[in-house]
Formats: structure tokens, sequence, C-alpha cells
């Protein structure tokens, strides 16, 4: 299993060091998103999650994960709300090719992916 690490990213909330995570459970900031949206968030997670590739948290509740509807990898911060994205059907998120969302800040993210130890 591995643990992705973000750096020099123009968006302060998604720098940190993210977690696997169980890909059927549904991260926090993507149910808000969800709700806002009169959505039901587990089943709007089933149609975008493949259910199998894990999905990464930062303590304070920014996320990554893989979106099988469009094939990207997407960087969200705590509330949800999308900030990069990268196209990859990779099963780990890319390290580069990332590209910011309108009204995200510059420079855009390097992630390393570090094995977890223990």
């Amino acid at each position: 299993m591995a643990k992705v690490r973000i750096t020099g990213a123009g968006e302060p909330d998604v720098v940190g060091v993210y977690e696997p995570r169980d890909p059927t459970k549904v991260p926090a900031g993507f149910a808000a998103t969800c709700q806002k949206m009169f959505w039901d968030p587990k089943d709007t997670w089933i149609q975008l999650s493949d259910q199998k590739r894990p999905w990464f948290e930062m303590d304070n509740g920014s996320y990554i994960y893989w979106n099988k509807s469009d094939g990207r990898w997407w960087i969200d911060g705590p509330s949800g709300a999308g900030v990069y994205i990268a196209a990859s059907k990779d099963e780990l998120p890319p390290t580069t090719g990332w590209r910011a969302l309108q009204g995200s800040k510059a420079p855009l993210p390097t992630l390393k992916i570090e094995e977890i130890i223990g």
C-alpha cells in the first residue's frame, strides 16, 4: 500500500500527506458536494468511483480519487471542490501532468508516491 505526498501546489489546502482509504467509503467532502447538488452521495460515489482503487485523504479532509467516468484523477479540497485533475488510468495518481481547474492557483502540484512501512 502507498501514501501520496503533494508539494509545490498553489492551493495550500491540498499540500501534505494523503493516506489510502477504503474505495467503498465516500469521502466527507465528496458527500458534502453531492448534498449541495441534491445528489445521493453513495449512489454518486458508486457511479464515479470504480470501487477498487483506493482514494487518499489528508488530515484536513482534502482527498484524491480516480473518476471512472472521465478517466482522470482528481485532487479535491476539504470542501469537496475540485482543484486539480490529471488524465491517467493508472492504479495510483500520477506524479506529474496535473492541470488546475478554473479558479485554482498555480503552481501545479507535484506528487510523490511513498511506500507505507510497518
